[in-house]
């Protein structure tokens, strides 16, 4: 009797456990490729939450040069045909969105701009 009471309080403690773990975890890192074409970004939009670790991996599959540049991140990378880069893994702690372009002489004029956009 006793040690099916023991086994029962494991089994609710288990329980407890994942459900709190679950509750108060970070979530899961969102890994994005960011693709620079000849002359646009393969996406225009990133999504991610308040707190969620963010890599984005920018591609250069253009036959110009490209850059990516985030302001409010301090990004600022050039990429030749056929470079890839890896950035650090960033979070953004509030709602909103940040902009990121290339500022090759006229290609942010020709669209080549995006948002990552944070909600909660």
């Amino acid at each position: 009797m006793l040690l099916k009471k023991q086994a029962t309080f494991s089994k609710l403690l288990l329980a407890l456990a994942i459900v709190l773990a679950a509750c108060s975890s970070t979530p899961a890192t969102l890994k994005v490729t960011l693709v620079a074409e000849d002359i646009m970004w393969n996406m225009t939009e990133i999504h991610a939450k308040v707190g969620q670790p963010v890599e984005i991996t920018v591609r250069n599959d253009g036959a110009l040069d490209h850059n990516l540049v985030i302001s409010e991140l301090g990004v600022d990378i050039l990429l030749s045909p056929g470079d890839i880069e890896v950035l650090p893994v960033f979070t953004i702690d509030q709602p909103g969105s940040t902009k990121y372009i290339c500022n090759i002489p006229g290609h942010e004029e020709a669209g080549m701009v995006g948002e990552i956009i944070i909600s909660e």
